[in-house]
């Protein structure tokens, strides 16, 4: 039931972190669900993607 939830834990953090680079958040928490800690690196590396918040300077 511990690793369930842990996959879980690792879902979440991946969408969270998605979300706070502009990323699809549903991918990258299906990602976390699949590879977990792997995703939650992945994200955390990549730059953010441009968003209406984000101007090109």
């Amino acid at each position: 039931m511990e690793f369930i939830l842990l996959w879980v834990v690792f879902a979440v953090a991946a969408g969270v972190l998605a979300k706070g680079k502009n990323r699809n958040v549903a991918l990258w928490a299906i990602l976390g669900l699949l590879i977990g800690p792997f995703a939650i690196l992945a994200v955390g590396l990549i730059k953010p993607a441009p968003g209406a918040d984000q101007g090109y300077q």
